[in-house]
């Protein structure tokens, strides 16, 4: 068991895109997200994608064993990744949501720059779709924690947020996220 609590701990810098807002009817929310996961409730990237391996070691002994081949694999994963994201065009891009940007992240919660300003105790609906591959989508509910003005931007803010419902599925491909941003963040430092 404390395991889980020392992955869950693990918190990593990050910048993506987010959607959120004010959850409305939180109880219902907490119970959909707890019983089904995220990728259940959207159109989320086929099945095969998933199939590519996603283990940070094969990939780098991949790159150095056929770096062309390896940069046209790239090239060619991004060009999905946008394809998905036309195809999805309404999950990323709800107009009945504000936009935002996740600064860091951990299985438990995170912190997000908003230029709306919202109060600490409030609930929200948070959208994720972290940039890794294969991609997915996670909703989780979260309870707003504190909101300071961002001081290196004018008319922005800071939110911290602690996740109060993450399907448990989803919650693993979040923690396989952050320890592969964190071998990257670590792998940079040691150049």
């Amino acid at each position: 068991m404390e395991e889980s609590f020392e992955r869950q701990d693990v918190r990593v810098s990050v910048y993506f895109p987010v959607r959120w807002r004010i959850a409305e009817n939180p109880e219902d929310l907490v119970e959909e997200i707890n019983n089904h996961r995220t990728c259940d409730r959207f159109t989320t990237p086929p099945t095969a994608f998933t199939d590519l391996p996603s283990d940070l070691a094969d990939l780098t002994e991949f790159q150095e064993m056929s770096p062309h081949i390896y940069r046209m694999w790239m090239t060619l994963e991004r060009k999905l990744d946008h394809i998905i994201r036309l195809l999805n065009q309404k999950v990323f891009d709800d107009p009945g949501m504000e936009e935002g940007f996740c600064l860091d992240i951990s299985a438990g919660g995170a912190m997000i720059r908003t230029a709306k300003k919202v109060e600490p105790g409030e609930r929200l609906l948070v959208r994720m779709a972290p940039p890794t591959f294969p991609m997915f989508i996670i909703e989780v509910v979260a309870l707003v924690k504190s909101a300071e003005p961002d001081e290196a931007r004018e008319g922005k803010w800071i939110i911290s947020v602690e996740f109060e419902a993450l399907n448990h599925s989803d919650r693993e491909d979040l923690i396989t996220y952050i320890f592969k941003r964190q071998r990257e963040i670590l792998r940079k430092k040691s150049e």
